[in-house]
């Protein structure tokens, strides 16, 4: 193996993988240094393993055609454990040795240890056996990820009390659990829990469920999660949690106190930015922790960029775009430097939520009027066929008609917004949905009913919209 590399990747995640493999295709000599596995967090105690578990649970119980059906064809719950844990493993290896392949192909050299910076962009590798190593580098990109926030005041000894990497390892079937934080990690281990038929409460500091999604499809998060019996406490959050005559017992900011045999704490990441050697290579800190870059994810020391969860904790495919974006820039690339300013995101809850480009609440806040359409995903002939409803929600422009956001609440939400991230990123108004032949039975169909629903809206109330009145007036 070599000394001198135009490109030393620290960590194997999504924005490292993306990153190396763009390099060298463009023919770069590239090394990754990950510490833990190929894949990261995505593919080890991350997305792809809490998302095969969410599909493992509902499968193995029926939980999601019980009230489709009538009837509840699901396996005893002793007997599912040890499948979810088999099927999480098994998505892990695919997921882990996908990875160490297109490494492999893409003739990506690869070492598993720790990195450290020095000046220069010399990089000191130490194995998991000792051996040390040191290579040098045109650029160097920092993705090393996340890790669950542990707080003061929360035992993450007791065993019993878990983070959102350690809860994989549960020993026991809890009779209640309680989970703190509501956001998608939260959200989607309520879900998994619920399906088990594990009461669990869900704690949110905010005054609703995720805050970042659009606040209609929120509530219906929220409602839907009540209607099937988990406790939902908003504005609030654990000041500490303890143990009280063997229950684990959560002391919560409002003063309440709620018990329970298992607590689980999804409530923020922090950067893995330790032991990188950071402050003699240049590469400064924001006050949260997080390394600072500019548009191009170049850092404050020369042909040092970072990218992922060590700038920002997002999605995995927020990560992609930008370890495509520093290698791309990093390489003297024209390709791929630019980055999708209208990305999407998806909670895999109950059911999925997911949206694109801006919510009802910034439109009201920038002032802009605006009219919104709305589908029930249940009159849809794909939801009368799977028996589950849902809601999609266009909102657009009053004056020119051109789409907004994009918000949807249902099956497969994830994917039905992705046809509107594509007019949104083309700049399309939303009547395009009208021109095209969409499939049917599907979900994609509800754009079309959608749109007619908001122009008929608008179209009612033009003359409020014309007289300068906000969109609010247009829903």
């Amino acid at each position: 193996m070599d000394d001198n590399y135009d490109l030393v990747v620290i960590g194997a995640g999504p924005a490292g993988e993306v990153a190396a493999e763009l390099a060298a295709v463009f023919g770069r000599k590239v090394l990754i240094v990950e510490r833990n596995t190929p894949g990261g967090v995505v593919t080890t105690t991350g997305g792809a393993p809490t998302k095969a578990l969410r599909e493992a649970a509902l499968y193995l119980t029926g939980y999601r055609q019980e009230e489709v059906y009538g009837v509840r064809a699901a396996a005893p719950l002793e007997a599912v454990m040890p499948t979810l844990r088999a099927r999480i493993e098994h998505v892990r290896d695919v997921l882990q040795e996908a990875v160490a392949h297109r490494l492999v192909v893409r003739g990506i050299a690869y070492l598993q240890g720790t990195a450290r910076l020095d000046a220069d962009r010399t990089v000191h590798i130490t194995s998991p056996d000792g051996l040390a190593r040191e290579v040098t580098a045109h650029a160097v990109l920092i993705a090393t990820g996340s890790r669950p926030m542990h707080y003061p005041g929360i035992p993450f000894d007791d065993p019993d009390v878990y983070d959102s990497d350690t809860i994989y390892s549960l020993r026991t079937v809890p009779k209640h659990i309680v989970i703190v934080g509501g956001g998608p990690i939260g959200v989607e281990f309520a879900t998994v829990f619920t399906a088990l038929g594990i009461p669990a409460t869900l704690i949110s500091n905010s005054d609703r469920l995720l805050p970042n999604i659009d606040g209609e499809l929120a509530g219906l998060v929220a409602d839907e999660f009540r209607r099937r019996g988990v406790q939902v406490v908003l504005g609030a959050g654990a000041d500490t949690v303890s143990r009280i005559d063997g229950r684990l017992t959560v002391r919560l900011s409002t003063g309440t106190v709620l018990t329970g045999d298992a607590v689980l704490f999804a409530a923020g990441r922090a950067p893995n930015t330790e032991g990188l050697g950071l402050e003699p290579a240049g590469v400064h800190l924001d006050a949260h922790g997080r390394i600072i870059v500019d548009r191009y994810y170049r850092t404050t020391a020369p042909r040092i960029y970072a990218a992922g969860d060590v700038v920002k904790p997002g999605l995995a495919s927020n990560a992609m775009q930008q370890g495509r974006a520093a290698a791309a820039h990093a390489c003297g690339l024209v390709f791929g430097v630019e980055i999708d300013q209208t990305a999407s995101s998806a909670v895999y809850g109950l059911p999925e939520v997911a949206g694109v480009g801006a919510t009802e609440e910034q439109i009201q806040a920038a002032g802009i009027p605006y009219a919104v359409g709305r589908c029930d995903l249940a009159v849809t002939p794909r939801g009368a066929i799977a028996g589950h409803g849902g809601l999609l929600k266009l909102i657009f422009r009053a004056d020119d008609r051109k789409l907004l956001g994009v918000h949807c609440f249902g099956d497969i939400a994830s994917e039905v917004v992705g046809l509107g991230h594509v007019v949104l990123q083309l700049g399309g108004r939303v009547e395009l949905f009208l021109t095209l032949a969409l499939n049917t039975p599907t979900y994609n169909y509800a754009y079309h009913d959608a749109t007619v629903d908001g122009l008929t809206r608008l179209t009612k109330l033009m003359g409020i919209a014309d007289s300068g009145g906000t969109g609010d007036a247009a829903q």
